[in-house]
C-alpha cells in the first residue's frame, strides 16, 4: 500500500500525527513542579549581597535598602517564573517525546493488526480474495454485488481508492460494522469513478457518518447514496450526524440519498432538515420513519421540491440550448455540404470542361496529323508521277538516240 493511501486510512483509527499530537497537549504537568523549587527571598540577603544581585541584574540602586529589596524581590519572582517555565518546557518535551514515541509505536502495532486480519481473510476466503484482487487490477464490470464481512470490506475499501472501473457497488445487507464503514466512505476522498454506492441494513453509525461528511465535501461523481436500515444517529454522539449533514450543503454531485429508518430522531431531524435547506442538488431523499419532527420532514420536502423545480428548469433551458446548437450545427452542416456539393459540381463541370476541350485537342491534333500523312502521301503520289514522267521521258531519248545511230549506219 502507499504511504498516502495509508495515512488516509490511519486517520480512521485515531492514529495520525495530528490525533498524537492532540494527547500530547492535554498533558497536565503542572502537578509535577519540585515543591523546593522556590524564588529568592531578598529581604533574607544582607545589604552587601542585594547590592552585589542589583548590580549583577543591571539594576539601580536607589539608595534605600527596603527599596532595593523590592526592587530585587520583582527581579527574582521574574527568574524564578522563566525557570519554572523552561523546566515545565523541558519535562513536556521529554514526554512529548515519549507519548509520540508510543503513539508511533501503537500506531504501527495497530496498522500491522488490521493488515493481518485483512490479509488472513482473504486468505481465508478465495472468493474474496479474487474479486478484491480484480477490483484493484480494474478487471470487474461496471456494477458489482458482493457479500463480505467488515475484514473482507476494509480491504476492498483499500482496493476501490485505486479503481476507475466500478460505477455501481452494492454491499448490502452483509452486516458491516461501523468501523468497515467508516473505511467504505474513506474511499470517496479518493475514487471519483463511483456513480452509485449502496449500503442498506448494515450496522454502520457516527464513524461512518464522520467519514462520509469528509468525503461528500470533495467528492462531486456519487450520485446516487443508499444509508437505510443503518443505527447512523447514536443518541450520545450526534456529532457523526451533523458532519454527514454539513457535508450535504457543499456537496454538489449526489442527486438521491436514502437514509430511511437510520434512528434520526427529533435532534438528528433537526440538525439534518437545516443543513438541507442549504442544499440546491439533491432530488430524492428518503427520511421517513426516523421519527422527525413533521415541520422538519415538511422542509426537507419543501427543499426538494424547490431543487425538482430549478433541475425541471436548468433541464429545460440546457435542452433549448441543446436543440438550438443541434439548430446551428444542423445548419451548418447544411451549408457545408451545400458548399461541398456545389464545388463538387464546379470541379465535376471543370473537369467536364477540361475533358472537352482535350478531346477537342486531340481530335485536332489527330486532324492534323492526318492531313499531314494526307499531304505526304499526295507529294509522294506527285514526286512518283514525276519520277515516271522522267524515266519514261529518258526512256523516249534513249529510244531516239538508238533509232539515229541504227540510220547513220
Amino acid at each position: 500500500m502507499d504511504v498516502k493511501l495509508m495515512k488516509e486510512f490511519e486517520e480512521l483509527e485515531g492514529l495520525t500525527d495530528q490525533h498524537i499530537d492532540d494527547e500530547i497537549s492535554n498533558i497536565d504537568d503542572t502537578e509535577e513542579d519540585d515543591a523546593s523549587f522556590r524564588p529568592t527571598i531578598a529581604a533574607n540577603l544582607n545589604n552587601s549581597d542585594v547590592y552585589y544581585e542589583m548590580e549583577k541584574r543591571n539594576l539601580k540602586t536607589t539608595g534605600f535598602p527596603d527599596t532595593d529589596r523590592e526592587v530585587l524581590q520583582k527581579a527574582f519572582d521574574e527568574e524564578f517564573k522563566q525557570d519554572l517555565e523552561n523546566a515545565r518546557l523541558v519535562r513536556r518535551e521529554v514526554r512529548r517525546r515519549a507519548a509520540r514515541q508510543a503513539g508511533l509505536q501503537r500506531r504501527r502495532m495497530m496498522m500491522e493488526k488490521m493488515l493481518q486480519e485483512e490479509q488472513d481473510e482473504v486468505t481465508k476466503n478465495h472468493h474474496i480474495g479474487m474479486m478484491i484482487e480484480l477490483v484493484r487490477e480494474n478487471l470487474l464490470g461496471s456494477s458489482a454485488r458482493l457479500d463480505i464481512n467488515s475484514v473482507g470490506a476494509r480491504a476492498l475499501a483499500k482496493a476501490m481508492w485505486v479503481n476507475n472501473s466500478i460505477t455501481c457497488l452494492d454491499l448490502s445487507s452483509n452486516d458491516l460494522s461501523d468501523h468497515a464503514g467508516s473505511y467504505l466512505a474513506r474511499m470517496l476522498k479518493r475514487n471519483n469513478t463511483i456513480r452509485k454506492l449502496e449500503l442498506d441494513n448494515n450496522q454502520l453509525g457516527p464513524l461512518t457518518c464522520t467519514a462520509f461528511g469528509e468525503s461528500l465535501s470533495v467528492n462531486t461523481t456519487l450520485v446516487y447514496l443508499s444509508l437505510d436500515s443503518n443505527p447512523l444517529v447514536n443518541p450520545n454522539n450526534i456529532q457523526g450526524f451533523t458532519a454527514f449533514a454539513e457535508s450535504l450543503a457543499v456537496n454538489t454531485g449526489l442527486k438521491s440519498l436514502n437514509i430511511w429508518r437510520v434512528g434520526a430522531g427529533q435532534l438528528g431531524g433537526s440538525i439534518f432538515s437545516r443543513h438541507m435547506c442549504n442544499n440546491k442538488q439533491l432530488l430524492f431523499c428518503d427520511v421517513s420513519h426516523n421519527g422527525m419532527d413533521m415541520k422538519d420532514v415538511v422542509k426537507v420536502a419543501n427543499q426538494l421540491d424547490s431543487n425538482l423545480a430549478a433541475f425541471e428548469e436548468a433541464e429545460r433551458l440546457r435542452r433549448q440550448q441543446q436543440e438550438a446548437s443541434e439548430q446551428v450545427e444542423k445548419s451548418r452542416r447544411d451549408k457545408e455540404e451545400g458548399e461541398q456539393k456545389q464545388k463538387e459540381l464546379s470541379s465535376w463541370l471543370e473537369e467536364r470542361r477540361c475533358q472537352r476541350a482535350e478531346s477537342r485537342r486531340l481530335a485536332e491534333a489527330e486532324r492534323l496529323q492526318q492531313a499531314k500523312i494526307e499531304m505526304e502521301q499526295r507529294l509522294k503520289a506527285i514526286a512518283d508521277e514525276k519520277e515516271r514522267e522522267r524515266k519514261a521521258l529518258e526512256e523516249a531519248e534513249a529510244k531516239k538516240k538508238k533509232k539515229k545511230g541504227k540510220g547513220k549506219k
